[in-house]
């Protein structure tokens, strides 16, 4: 069997491509992803760049799953559309899947206009998927994640692995081990310890990649480190006793990360109780301006 999955990247393009790969296991097929572009001067140097890396990490996430596929940049000047159609007439496509996100009353006219030329003219059927984050469930939002734990814990590195048992997790207990996984992968979301791992350093190198990093420990739980990591980029800072429900505290940094939300403000509200119980009363007290400067 032949599948088709257009695919620009996004959360609804993520989907479809699980979607895909799951169908595809399931009758042993051929997945294209295909990219289409207008070409000429409407694509930056900036848009070629995003499609590599989109396809890359398309391809990556089927083949890591044992599924054959191939990769396509298509530039004909055609719209996403028109391209696809095209596409499944030459391979003989037996099974098209397409992400639809709607936002904007322009990009939602778009998408809609795309999909609906692609079902009404298709040679085959068409599975349309979209992202409703605040409908799904955890595990469902958390589903094929690539997610890095770092810590020199065995059992911290266990017990994450077994509660982020939906995600493709990797682990390193050490600095030096984390290197390699962080220069060959493009993560979700990198869970890091502070203590033992260089975690402040990791979370430097995280911010340069533009891998949203959650920092979990218990030696260095103090309001203080909890200044440092939200000055220094951290998208949440989670207590070692909250060990048993990171998939939570994951699935909250996703979800915000889906959201456009920056700062600690998106995550710090949540968690004060956690930290009121664990730093005791006017724990803010030091550092007032501080905690009155975060949104």
């Amino acid at each position: 069997m032949k599948i088709l999955v257009g695919y620009r990247g996004g959360e609804a393009g993520r989907q479809a491509l699980i979607l895909a790969r799951d169908f595809a296991v399931d009758k042993q097929g051929l997945v294209y992803i295909l990219n289409s572009m207008v070409g000429g001067a409407s694509e930056t140097t900036a848009d070629i760049r995003t499609a590599k890396k989109n396809l890359a990490y398309a391809e990556k996430l089927l083949k890591d799953s044992g599924v054959d596929c191939q990769t396509i940049e298509s530039v004909k000047g055609l719209s996403p559309g028109e391209d696809m159609l095209f596409f499944a007439s030459e391979k003989d496509i037996d099974h098209i899947f397409i992400g639809v996100h709607k936002k904007s009353a322009v990009e939602k006219a778009l998408l809609g206009s795309n999909a609906r030329h692609v079902i009404l003219n298709a040679p085959c059927p068409v599975t349309t998927v979209t992202f409703k984050p605040d409908t799904m469930t955890m595990a469902k939002l958390l589903k094929d994640r690539h997610i890095l734990v770092v810590d020199d814990e065995p059992d911290v590195l266990e017990t994450a692995r077994e509660l982020l048992g939906m995600c493709r997790v990797d682990t390193a207990d050490s600095f030096e081990a984390a290197l390699p996984l962080l220069k060959a992968n493009h993560y979700d979301i990198a869970v890091l310890d502070i203590m033992g791992v260089n975690g402040y350093e990791l979370l430097e190198r995280c911010r340069k990649k533009a891998i949203p990093a959650l920092m979990l420990t218990a030696h260095a739980l103090t309001p203080e480190n909890l200044v440092e990591s939200i000055q220094k980029g951290a998208d949440a800072y989670i207590p070692k006793d909250e060990l048993p429900n990171l998939d939570q505290h994951v699935g909250d940094a996703v979800k915000h990360v889906i959201a456009g939300k920056k700062g600690a403000g998106a995550w710090i509200s949540k968690l004060k109780p956690i930290f009121d119980k664990a730093f005791g009363k006017g724990w803010q007290d030091k550092e007032k301006e501080f905690w009155r400067s975060v949104k």
